[in-house]
């Protein structure tokens, strides 16, 4: 089915078209790219594809929807919201040509549009959640760390301009999971409650770093074993639990960051009663922004569609981490939560 076919079946409804991707790293080589991030009436620099099922519905494939250098017509988008279509898919060997896209996008906002800081702020998400991916799966972190510095600092001069903005946090949190997608989920919450609580620019800058690679030992951990939906034994466990400690050996071969970027990555799974991992440190020895990390990290972890699991609502969530104990105390820091609640409930 060519791309002319491929559009008629779709607006016709006559395709059926699937509309969440679990996919955690590296077991397909499409990429999903939200419908809200591209450019209308501007070329392509890649093909865009639809992920449809069969009408058996094992199968599943990717169509050709749009091709390089063919123009999104504005008319098509409507339509496609109508439908219920909210992303589409690129190859994975086009991820550079999608990072300069979507680079080029923010250079078109600041130029036409710079009042309108959602929109700006939902491309700057879909730029870091790619940026991230490539910096994952590359030998050499370094470069991709400073550009992820430069990403988080752009988005947190969206973030700080007014209060209302924080509200846009939870418009903008990725639905589907991938470990790239709750890092950035992470980072977004991370530095909303870091600005709420009237955090310095500087210090939410590497709040939000840490937040981007605190999971970035999971990184080295197999498929097989991230994406399990079945119970893990102890010694699976065991490895999952080394992940924190393989991330901060991946980054302190980075000169350019801050010591304590490098310790909340080790400490992202601490607990306030001293019976987290991998040191099992009490509150005394944590960073002070060790608590932060560390409900951020859970709250989403708990949101999240992950797979084989649904996700909880925020209330939902909000008890269960009030209820969490640890050996001999409760497992988050309780001040830390109470200003999560409050970062909730903003008007």
């Amino acid at each position: 089915m060519d791309v002319h076919d491929t559009r008629q079946q779709i607006f016709a409804n006559k395709l059926k078209v699937l509309r969440r991707n679990f996919s955690t790293t590296g077991t397909t080589s499409f990429l999903p790219i939200y419908l809200q991030t591209l450019m209308q009436g501007e070329k392509l620099s890649f093909n865009l594809y639809v992920k449809v099922s069969a009408a058996d519905q094992q199968e599943v494939t990717f169509l050709p929807f749009l091709e390089g250098e063919e123009v999104l017509d504005p008319s098509w988008v409507e339509l496609l919201e109508r439908l219920g279509i909210d992303r589409f898919y690129f190859q994975r060997q086009d991820l550079d040509r999608v990072i300069a896209y979507l680079n080029n996008h923010l250079l078109l906002y600041d130029l036409q549009r710079p009042n309108l800081p959602k929109e700006k702020v939902l491309i700057l998400v879909e730029h870091l959640n790619f940026s991230l991916y490539r910096a994952f799966n590359s030998p050499q972190l370094g470069r991709h760390i400073q550009l992820a510095q430069g990403q988080v600092e752009r988005l947190i001069q969206v973030l700080q301009r007014q209060v209302s903005s924080l509200k846009l946090v939870w418009e903008l949190l990725y639905r589907n999971y991938s470990l790239y997608n709750h890092s950035v989920n992470v980072c977004l919450l991370g530095i909303a409650l870091m600005l709420f609580m009237h955090k310095s620019r500087f210090e939410s800058v590497n709040f939000g770093l840490a937040c981007l690679f605190h999971d970035l030992g999971m990184s080295r951990i197999s498929e097989d074993l991230l994406s399990r939906r079945d119970q893990l034994s102890v010694v699976e466990l065991e490895i999952i639990k080394k992940h924190p400690q393989v991330g901060f050996q991946m980054l302190s071969e980075c000169e350019s960051l801050a010591p304590e970027i490098l310790q909340l990555v080790q400490e992202h799974h601490e607990d306030a009663d001293g019976s987290g991992y991998p040191q099992g440190l009490p509150l005394s020895r944590q960073h002070p922004w060790t608590r932060i990390i560390r409900l951020v990290d859970a709250y989403d972890g708990l949101t999240g569609h992950r797979p084989g699991r649904q996700p909880l609502s925020p209330f939902a969530a909000l008890k269960s981490l009030q209820s969490q104990k640890g050996l001999t105390g409760p497992t988050f820091d309780p001040r830390t939560l109470r200003n999560f609640i409050r970062f909730l409930a903003l008007p």
